[in-house]
């Protein structure tokens, strides 16, 4: 008759810690070398790939990358025809192009890369002028704010910019068009007003002011149904809904938020999207002794922060 061998461990309770222990540890040594291989891939993709840094003013580009020969530079004219030619000629192969945000005076070169395929990023200009001070650059100028840019793109992992549609970039427009109009209907109605305090008001000052203010109205009416979302557009509709469904949240400032947010899609979280339009809060206090005043960042547009200010109110 046979009989069973006890085990030469038992499933003691030090026993199954020390087990829990090992399969930690190996858990943890496989975290750790898919860590450093992430980290390696991402050091021979950054080694493998040139930043160029490119400096967007009125008449021309100014670029700027790294080479095996130190810096090379670069002046194209700021027109749709030598911005082609040159990416045609330089090329996109394995280039990471960086750009600050500078408003219209960018739009030819994003229309011409993002037409090429190319890999690009928009930096807020913030963050260029702190690179600047961090890089201790006693000088400025194109050349050097367009080194700056490259290293900031080397240094930071910066995000590839994603165009918008289209129809999003007519809004936009019109958005901004609708926000400068405004300023100045405020500007002609209180003109107005402080003619009506004159005892003898010219009467053909007062018309032609009349005249421009219907006419500014009118542009301002077209623009604010150009804004309005198109009946197939079911998602923006939806989207309108929930956040008209806010207190106090009215359709201009939904209509507003929508134009320029589309709809949400860049932002991971609610205060990330708080962060953005300034409406965090900001600390500024060092020790004992600094205790600065506190208030939000006022980063971001400041036409949506005042939308939602009148809103709170």
């Amino acid at each position: 008759m046979l009989v069973p061998v006890p085990p030469l461990i038992t499933e003691t309770g030090q026993f199954i810690r020390l087990k829990a222990c090992v399969t930690m540890m190996v858990a943890s040594d496989e975290f750790l070398l898919n860590y450093i291989h992430h980290k390696i891939s991402k050091i021979m993709q950054a080694q493998s790939h040139i930043y160029v840094g490119i400096d967007v003013s009125k008449d021309e580009l100014v670029i700027s990358y790294r080479d095996e020969k130190g810096w090379a530079k670069a002046r194209v004219p700021n027109t749709l025809t030598d911005i082609n030619n040159w990416i045609n000629t330089f090329g996109i192969q394995d280039k990471h192009f960086i750009l600050e945000a500078t408003g219209p005076y960018s739009e030819r070169l994003i229309h011409v890369l993002n037409a090429a395929d190319a890999l690009f990023s928009l930096v807020n200009p913030g963050q260029s002028r702190a690179m600047a001070k961090v890089l201790l650059k006693s000088n400025k100028n194109d050349d050097q704010d367009a080194q700056t840019l490259s290293i900031l793109g080397q240094k930071l992992e910066l995000k590839a910019y994603k165009m918008p549609s289209a129809e999003q970039k007519k809004r936009l427009q019109a958005f901004s068009a609708l926000a400068s109009l405004q300023k100045q209907e405020r500007q002609l109605k209180n003109q107005l007003h402080a003619f009506s305090y004159h005892v003898l008001p010219n009467n053909v000052v007062v018309q032609a002011l009349e005249q421009v203010l219907l006419s500014v109205q009118q542009a301002i009416h077209d623009l604010e149904n150009e804004l309005k979302p198109q009946q197939s557009q079911q998602e923006t509709h939806q989207l309108i809904q929930y956040i008209t469904s806010i207190n106090s949240v009215g359709l201009k400032t939904a209509q507003a938020i929508i134009v320029l947010f589309d709809n949400f899609k860049h932002f991971k979280s609610a205060k990330s999207f708080a962060k953005f339009i300034g409406l965090s809060p900001s600390e500024f206090t060092s020790g004992s002794s600094v205790r600065g005043r506190r208030s939000i960042t006022k980063n971001g547009s400041s036409k949506i922060r005042a939308l939602l200010f009148n809103c709170a109110r």
